[in-house]
């Protein structure tokens, strides 16, 4: 027998209601959690997809940046770089020496996001050509990129630049 045609005065049938109204309740929860756990994931696959495309975007805005040899706009004020050579520059000396570099093509691969409040630190793979003071550099380099939110838009903070410098153009 189960509800509606249960004798409650039997304290057994008493005790299988109890029960069966608890079985109701946790399965109830369960499916609710599942539910709820089913749209996180979906959500964080989401907010993932569009860290990446964010991500993608700045660096190519970054690069783009390079090419023109105006960098100013996208760096913020307590830009710094590192290259593989040791050497590195902060960002009035970056401004200037970035004047030196010719991009003919490029593209990023393995593009790894992550982020949190206003910073999102970006992992890549640059496939270029260009050249760096009348040397040849390597085709395909690591790169670290740290950017900060301004106003809306990813800012520079932090670059380091794993490629090689060859020894002569």
């Amino acid at each position: 027998m189960w509800p509606g045609s249960l004798d409650i005065s039997d304290p057994r049938e008493h005790v299988r209601i109890i029960f069966y109204q608890r079985e109701k309740r946790q399965m109830r929860t369960l499916t609710s959690l599942l539910a709820a756990g089913m749209i996180l994931a979906a959500g964080t696959a989401l907010a993932d997809e569009q860290l990446d495309s964010q991500a993608e975007a700045a660096m190519v805005a970054f690069t783009e940046a390079v090419a023109s040899g105006n960098v100013a706009g996208i760096l913020a004020p307590e830009y710094q770089i590192m290259r593989s050579n040791g050497i590195g520059y902060d960002r009035s000396e970056y401004i200037d020496e970035v004047k030196g570099i010719d991009i003919e093509a490029y593209h990023y691969d393995d593009i790894v996001a992550t982020s949190a409040d206003d910073i999102m630190v970006v992992r890549s793979i640059l496939t270029i050509n260009e050249t760096f003071d009348g040397k040849e550099v390597e085709r395909r380099a690591p790169r670290l990129t740290v950017f900060r939110l301004v106003d809306g838009a990813w800012k520079v903070v932090s670059h380091a630049n794993f490629a090689q410098v060859g020894e002569d153009g």
